[in-house]
């Protein structure tokens, strides 16, 4: 039988669920929607970072590192065949100005993806007045997130609305690292996979209801935030308040609690579990 006849059997079979897994070893995630339209998504490019690092005497040349980046996500275009690109925030690296090399770079890195893609930004907390900096043929999308049938895409430092029909929830924002004093790993850069846990009381017969929902924090995209996280990381945390705004109102105002936690290496290897969050969220 043709894949096109089964299609609709496909479709009721997966109850108009979308699905999403990461393209190991690359800081890349794919998504597959219902109505077979596949999206690749990055996050945290924060183009502009090299001007932070010379700073520290290290001199990068910051058009270099975009077409690294750019070579990366044409190969992966021809690989995959998808043509659709979502960039979950943070696009470039100062807050609310824009910098030359943002300026420079920003459009050339939009421009050179637009011959392969079609780009949504979901802007982040580094892309203050980022609408400057866009082509017309880019997308940009609210700070908020967007939804595809059972999967929410948001940068994570806002608080959308989470909607009974969310069962994933894709954030960047953290740009996760392994904090294990001694390892080889130390300092490298990871997936996080969260499983959350809610109890709902059923107004009709008092009975509650437990929902269950994961999140899935991303890596970074540009490499320099290797090197750059590692002088920087802050340890010590504050307030036990949680690094991602998200999580932290998901947890202590929404009444989620976490059940199980993964820690991933970008080969796809389980590093750590949810004793392992502490260090990592706070």
């Amino acid at each position: 039988m043709d894949i096109n006849q089964l299609r609709p059997m496909i479709e009721d079979i997966n109850f108009n669920k979308s699905r999403c897994f990461p393209l190991y070893p690359h800081p890349i995630l794919m998504i597959e929607t219902s109505g077979y339209k596949n999206f690749l998504v990055i996050s945290d490019i924060h183009i502009g970072l090299e001007d932070k690092i010379r700073r520290n005497g290290i001199l990068i040349d910051p058009r270099q590192n975009i077409d690294e980046s750019i070579k990366l996500l044409t190969n992966i275009h021809w690989e995959t065949g998808v043509n659709e690109l979502i960039i979950l925030g943070d696009l470039k690296s100062s807050i609310r100005i824009i910098t030359r090399t943002e300026w420079d770079n920003v459009p050339y890195f939009l421009e050179s993806l637009n011959k392969l893609f079609n780009v949504y930004l979901i802007p982040g907390n580094h892309d203050g007045n980022i609408k400057q900096l866009l082509p017309e043929n880019v997308n940009l999308m609210r700070s908020k997130g967007i939804e595809f049938d059972n999967i929410l895409l948001t940068h994570g430092h806002t608080l959308p609305r989470i909607g009974m029909n969310v069962e994933k929830i894709i954030v960047g924002h953290l740009h996760p690292i392994i904090q294990k004093e001694g390892s080889i790993l130390q300092g490298n850069k990871i997936w996080v996979k969260i499983n959350l846990t809610k109890k709902d009381l059923l107004e009709k017969n008092q009975k509650q209801n437990t929902r269950k929902l994961e999140i899935i924090i991303m890596p970074h995209f540009n490499n320099i935030l290797d090197y750059y996280g590692k002088r920087n990381r802050n340890t010590s945390g504050t307030s036990g308040k949680s690094k991602l705004p998200l999580l932290d109102n998901m947890i202590n105002r929404l009444n989620w609690s976490v059940e199980k936690a993964f820690l991933f290496t970008m080969d796809g290897s389980i590093i750590g579990s949810e004793v392992d969050l502490a260090e990592l969220l706070y």
